[in-house]
C-alpha cells in the first residue's frame, strides 16, 4: 500500500475512534512530528519513507481502541474518546 494511503488511512481511523494524531503517536511511542513527515505537502513533495516498525505501532494502538470500545459496547455502555 502506497505511504499516502496509509498515512490517510490512519488519521481516517484516529478520527473515528476519537483519537488525536498527537495522542495516537503518544502511545504509539512515535513523536508526532515524525508522524507529520511522512505526509506529502506542497512544502514536503518527498516525505521520508515510514518505518514499518512505527506505522505497526499505530496500527495496534487503533486496534487496542477498537477493542476497548467493542468490549464496552457488549456489556451495555457506549465507545468514548480515546
Amino acid at each position: 500500500m502506497e505511504q499516502q494511503t496509509v498515512v490517510r488511512e490512519i488519521e481516517v481511523r484516529a478520527k473515528a475512534s476519537r483519537i488525536s494524531i498527537a495522542e495516537l503517536c503518544r502511545r504509539a511511542g512515535i513523536s508526532p512530528d515524525t508522524f507529520h513527515k511522512w505526509k506529502k505537502t506542497e512544502r514536503n513533495p518527498n516525505p521520508p519513507g515510514a518505518n514499518l516498525h512505527s506505522i505497526g505501532a499505530l496500527y495496534r494502538v487503533l486496534e487496542a481502541i477498537d477493542a476497548e470500545d467493542a468490549k464496552r459496547l457488549r456489556k451495555g455502555g457506549k465507545a468514548v474518546a480515546a
